[in-house]
């Protein structure tokens, strides 16, 4: 198969405006091969195009490249442009320079978005969004609709509430921070429990909510309160496997060794859910590997409970040995 012929790159000096900088036109076995490089400055950039075309085979291609005219031309005033590296044509010095990032991109392809112009459209766009919609929407509320929205100045709780469903429960696992701070600006208790003795806080530890969950923790939601059977937010998060809100909770001083109603601790139910990390993590925090359960039943006593497995043996390995070796 026959391959393209080699021209030479012509340097690039100063050059006018929209100018073709080099021009050359071969002969190889695949037919007649032309190509042209031309100069332009257009919006402000330096742009520099390839092109070639071979007649027999009806084969075009095209290579563009811009950059900030300002670096063009201190680069001109410097006079200290390098000579392009033509001398070697394997497929390794190919590869590496298509791996490179250097701003090419085809003729087709749209001129970017300048961030800083989407960053003021944004802006213009905020500012009239909020007058925008409250002309619109009070065309279309009912007389009696925009009464009750003019009347609630503040959120009414008290008709957006339930003892099931607490707004700022709603809002802490849907994320929603801006809006939760809002509910607590306005004098919510952050610790406020539903009719199953859930705050926000365990709320969020059962959705794994991080960022609400660390949120919460820093607008002094405490992560003692327990529900209604006992349980601690340090319990939900061993329950649903979340290690580094496990972590995170013990930073905040929470008790490893505290019960519910049925004398469960966190490590019961860490070994429960057979989660060795979780467990680990506790036992080297303190956690009380001889708490009985009201049942009787310590921790090793759960983990014997599922039988001859590996599970088995690594976690009764684990009760046995930490804390008096950590580095299991």
């Amino acid at each position: 198969m026959g391959s393209w012929a080699t021209t030479s790159v012509l340097t690039i000096q100063c050059i006018p405006l929209s100018t073709i900088v080099a021009e050359s036109a071969t002969n190889s076995k695949l037919g007649a091969n032309s190509y042209k490089l031309n100069r332009s400055t257009n919006k402000g950039k330096l742009t520099l195009t390839f092109s070639m075309h071979n007649s027999n085979v009806g084969s075009n291609g095209s290579i563009k490249s811009s950059q900030a005219v300002s670096q063009f031309r201190t680069k001109q005033r410097e006079e200290k442009w390098e000579e392009p590296d033509i001398g070697s044509d394997s497929d390794e010095e190919d590869e590496e320079v298509e791996d490179e990032n250097l701003g090419f991109e085809s003729d087709w392809e749209e001129e970017e978005t300048k961030p800083s112009d989407m960053t003021n459209f944004n802006i213009v766009s905020m500012d009239n969004y909020e007058e925008q919609a409250r002309k619109e929407v009070d065309q279309l509320l009912e007389p009696g609709e925009r009464a009750i929205l003019q009347q609630n100045l503040t959120p009414n709780l008290e008709k957006i509430s339930t003892e099931k469903w607490s707004p700022l429960h709603t809002l802490a696992l849907s994320m929603q921070i801006s809006c939760m701070d809002k509910l607590l600006e306005n004098g919510l208790d952050i610790d406020l429990r539903d009719k199953e003795g859930l705050t926000a806080l365990h709320k969020a530890i059962m959705g794994k909510k991080e960022a609400v969950i660390s949120h919460l923790l820093r607008k002094g939601a405490s992560p003692h309160v327990k529900d209604k059977d006992g349980a601690t937010p340090l319990h939900y998060a061993v329950q649903v496997g979340a290690k580094e809100i496990v972590k995170l909770l013990i930073k905040y001083k929470v008790d490893v060794n505290a019960t519910d109603n049925e004398g469960w601790t966190p490590l019961h139910i860490a070994i429960q859910s057979r989660n060795r990390d979780i467990a680990k993590i506790l036992l080297v925090n303190g956690a009380d590997k001889t708490r009985k359960t009201e049942d009787g039943k310590t921790a090793l006593d759960l983990s014997l409970c599922y039988g001859k497995d590996f599970k088995s043996y690594d976690l009764a390995k684990l009760l046995k040995v930490v804390p008096a070796d950590r580095d299991i």
